[in-house]
C-alpha cells in the first residue's frame, strides 16, 4: 500500500498540472460577445511574456481605423501564436464586415478546432460557418451545419436562410418545413410566404400556392409579381384574368419586361373569346387574332408598352364589345371595322421603327465622323511635332 502512494500522488500532480495548463488566460463574455483576460490563470514568466505580447498588438488593432492595419496587427499575434482565439475571433468578424466569405468559415473553422472546452458557443461558430458556407455557393455544406444548431434563438433566426438555401437544392418539401415554421408576426413573414408560393408551384400544388399568393396580395397590394402569381395558380379563367390586368395596370405605372409576360398570358385568355364568336359566324371575315396582329419590334420597353401594350388591351376591348353588342352581319362588320384599324396602326408602327434605325443609322455615322476626325487632328499634331519640334530647339535641356 505505501509503494502505491507514491503513484497516486504522481497522477494527482500531473492532474492538477494538466488542469492549470488548460485554464485559458482569457474567458469569453456572451452578452458582450468579447474575450475578457483571465489574468490569475497566468502562471509562469513565459505565459505573461506571451499574453503581454498578444494583448499588446490586440490594444493597438482595436485602436486603428483601418482594416489593413487591424489585419496586420492580428497577423502578427497569430504569427507568433497561432492559437490565440481572440486575434482569430476578431479578425473573423472584421473579414465578415468586409464580405470575404471564405476568410470568415477558414478562421470559424479555425475556432471550432480550438474551442475543445466551449469557451466560445458551439451554436454560434456553426451558425457563422454555415452562413459563410451560403455566401460561397456551398449550400448542401451549409443546411448540414444549419441543421446541427440546438440554440432555439439561433435555429429560429436561420429558418428564412434554411429555407432559402433549400430552395437553391431544389428541396421544395424541406422549404415548405422551415417556412412554415415562421409566423405571421415575424418580419420574414412575408419572404416565408414568397418561399412557401415558389415551393408548392414547384410541387404542382397550385391550390395551396394560390392561398399563398391570397396573403402575399394582402401583405403587399403594390406589387404587380403577386398578381401575377395569383393568376397563375388560379383555376377560373374570369378571375385569372382579372388578376393578370391588376398586374398590367400596376406594370405600366413603371415598365417592367414582365409585362411580356402578362400581355401575353393575357392574350392567350382573351383570344379564345373571339375565336368562339368567329365559329357562329356564316359570312366571310377575317377573324381578328392578336398573334397575327402583334409584331415583336419594339426597340425598347417604353416603346412597346406605347404601340403595342397599351393597342393590346384596346384590340381586345374592342373585340369584346363587338361580341357582346353584335351579331351576325353586324358582326362581320365590326370585326372589318377592327382589322382595318388594326392594318392602319400596324402600317404606322413600321413607319415609326423605319424612322428610328433610320435616326439610329444617322447618330452612328455622325459618331463616326466624330471618330474619324479626332483621328485625323492627333495624325496632324504628331506630324507638326516631328517636323517641328518645339521644345526639343528653344526649351532648356533640363525640360526634356
Amino acid at each position: 500500500m505505501k509503494k502505491l502512494l507514491p503513484l497516486v500522488l504522481i497522477i494527482l500532480t500531473l492532474g492538477t498540472a494538466i488542469a492549470i495548463e488548460d485554464i485559458k488566460p482569457y474567458t469569453f463574455d456572451t452578452s458582450t460577445m468579447k474575450f475578457i483576460m483571465n489574468t490569475h490563470a497566468l502562471h509562469t514568466k513565459s505565459e505573461k511574456s506571451k499574453y503581454k505580447y498578444a494583448e499588446k498588438y490586440m490594444q493597438k488593432a482595436k485602436n486603428s481605423v483601418k482594416a489593413k492595419k487591424k489585419i496586420k496587427y492580428y497577423e502578427k499575434i497569430l504569427k507568433k501564436y497561432p492559437d490565440y482565439m481572440p486575434a482569430l475571433y476578431d479578425l473573423m468578424f472584421l473579414y465578415a464586415a468586409n464580405s470575404q466569405s471564405q476568410q470568415v468559415y477558414n478562421y470559424a473553422v479555425k475556432l471550432r478546432e480550438l474551442n475543445s472546452d466551449n469557451i466560445l458557443p458551439k451554436d454560434m461558430l456553426t451558425d457563422i460557418i454555415a452562413r459563410s458556407c451560403v455566401h460561397m455557393g456551398r449550400y448542401s455544406q451549409a443546411v448540414k451545419e444549419f441543421e446541427t444548431i440546438t440554440d432555439l434563438e439561433i435555429a429560429k433566426r436561420n429558418y428564412i436562410i434554411l429555407a432559402e438555401t433549400y430552395l437553391k437544392l431544389n428541396d421544395n418539401n424541406n422549404v415548405i418545413k422551415y417556412a412554415s415554421k415562421i409566423s405571421k408576426s415575424d418580419y420574414d413573414f412575408y419572404a416565408a410566404a414568397e418561399l412557401l408560393y415558389i415551393a408548392n408551384y414547384n410541387l404542382k400544388n397550385n391550390k395551396k400556392a394560390y392561398e399563398y399568393s391570397q396573403q402575399l396580395i394582402k401583405l403587399k397590394p403594390d406589387a404587380a409579381q403577386n398578381y401575377l402569381r395569383a393568376a397563375q395558380t388560379c383555376g377560373d379563367k374570369t378571375l385569372k384574368l382579372n388578376y393578370l390586368y391588376n398586374a398590367k395596370k400596376l406594370l405600366l405605372k413603371n415598365p417592367d419586361i414582365i409585362l411580356y409576360t402578362v400581355d401575353n398570358m393575357i392574350a392567350e385568355l382573351e383570344q379564345p373569346k373571339i375565336d368562339s364568336a368567329y365559329k357562329k359566324i356564316t359570312d366571310f371575315v377575317v377573324k381578328p387574332d392578336w398573334k397575327k396582329v402583334y409584331i415583336d419590334n419594339s426597340p425598347d420597353i417604353n416603346f412597346y408598352v406605347e404601340n403595342w401594350s397599351k393597342r393590346q388591351d384596346d384590340f381586345f376591348q374592342t373585340a369584346n364589345n363587338c361580341i357582346t353588342k353584335y351579331h351576325g352581319n353586324n358582326l362581320v362588320k365590326c370585326f372589318e371595322a377592327l382589322n382595318s384599324s388594326e392594318d392602319k396602326k400596324t402600317q404606322e408602327i413600321k413607319e415609326k421603327i423605319k424612322e428610328l434605325e433610320y435616326a439610329q443609322k444617322q447618330k452612328e455615322q455622325e459618331l463616326m465622323l466624330q471618330r474619324l476626325m479626332l483621328l485625323q487632328q492627333q495624325m496632324n499634331y504628331n506630324r507638326y511635332y516631328y517636323n517641328y519640334p518645339y521644345y526639343r530647339y528653344y526649351n532648356p535641356y533640363y525640360f526634356w
